[in-house]
């Protein structure tokens, strides 16, 4: 099989071309990709925990605290312990984050609007089954390893 063909540099190659167009719109922002799609995962669920948050945009805790650090040194999200158990770590926005929400929401879905208008509705359903056949696979690739 050629290089070319090679699924993982496919989806990769199409994956960083995604990537670029979204670091392009968000970084006169100050923020990274994988940092605007946790801000726009909090706009949808402010208080979330980080566990919570770590299981839906798809991160290990390690990572996401990373992440995490460096938006609270930015001022946009704080971290606050919940309230019957303080072992519990919530995640909030600022005012800061708040004040960029619109802006931010409207890139969103611009950009999704951008990759949604390239597929006919037939192929964007027969695109998420692929990725998430893909996706399964990543677990059970884990298992045979």
């Amino acid at each position: 099989m050629l290089f070319q063909e090679c699924l993982c540099f496919i989806v990769g190659k199409a994956s960083r071309n995604m990537v670029k167009i979204v670091r392009d719109k968000v970084s006169p922002y100050g923020l990274t990709p994988t940092q605007f799609f946790l801000l726009i995962a909090l706009y949808e669920e402010n208080g979330i925990l980080i566990t919570a948050l770590a299981k839906k945009v798809a991160l290990d805790k390690s990572t996401l605290t990373s992440l995490l650090d460096h938006l609270e040194r930015n001022e946009l999200i704080q971290r606050s312990a919940h309230p019957t158990d303080r072992r519990i770590i919530q995640i909030y926005l600022t005012p800061k984050a708040e004040a960029m929400r619109e802006d931010l929401i409207r890139i969103y879905h611009e950009i999704n609007g951008l990759f949604l208008s390239r597929l006919a509705p037939e192929e964007l359903k027969i695109f998420e089954g692929i990725i998430n056949k893909l996706e399964i696979g990543k677990q059970e690739s884990e298992e045979e390893i």
